[in-house]
């Protein structure tokens, strides 16, 4: 009966090792942000490709793993970062607000979600909002991101209403840095 409950119990991963050596590979290959890691073997293969989906750009393959994935293991929020934007890169821009505010409600300080959950609102034509939002951004070791978002922040809050902020453009401006950035 004991050895019953040994079977039904999940095996977990020594998660400390396995961001050690995934981080050292992700640095080799010139990758800064970390992919998500799974705590339980039962959930490994489907985050690995719901990363191989991202990594490939199959934004909408991506959606359907890291859904499944955060079934099992709800409190990842690697994970959850990228399936909010998997769905923003998808136009899903609701559901990927959803996303980045929870993130956001378990760390205020998240500068990936911040700086999402601003491009998503400025899609929802809120760039009132979204200056609101990336003004909690902070990085001093992402100089452009940051000009950037300072910059839109100033544009949006010095337009009126003979010339309002344009909000695809806003968002626009922010995502060159962004793939400017992941080309570089």
């Amino acid at each position: 009966m004991a050895h019953g409950k040994q079977d039904d119990k999940k095996e977990e991963i020594d998660i400390s090792r396995r961001r050690l050596l995934f981080g050292f590979m992700d640095r080799l290959r010139g990758n800064t942000e970390q992919a998500p890691v799974a705590a339980a073997s039962q959930t490994a293969p489907v985050l690995a490709q719901a990363n191989a989906a991202y990594s490939a750009g199959d934004f909408a393959a991506g959606v359907g793993f890291y859904r499944a994935f955060l079934k099992a293991e709800s409190d990842n929020a690697e994970a959850r970062q990228r399936l909010g934007e998997c769905l923003y890169r998808q136009g899903q821009h609701i559901q990927a607000k959803v996303e980045f505010e929870r993130l956001l409600q378990k760390n205020r300080k998240d500068n990936r979600a911040i700086l999402f959950l601003g491009l998503v609102l400025a899609r929802l034509d809120r760039v009132q909002k979204a200056s609101v939002v990336w003004k909690l951004f902070f990085d001093p070791h992402d100089v452009p991101l940051q000009r950037e978002l300072n910059l839109q922040i100033a544009l949006v809050e010095s337009a009126t209403e003979d010339q309002p902020a344009d909000p695809a453009a806003v968002a626009e401006a922010v995502e060159r840095v962004l793939t400017a950035k992941k080309s570089a």
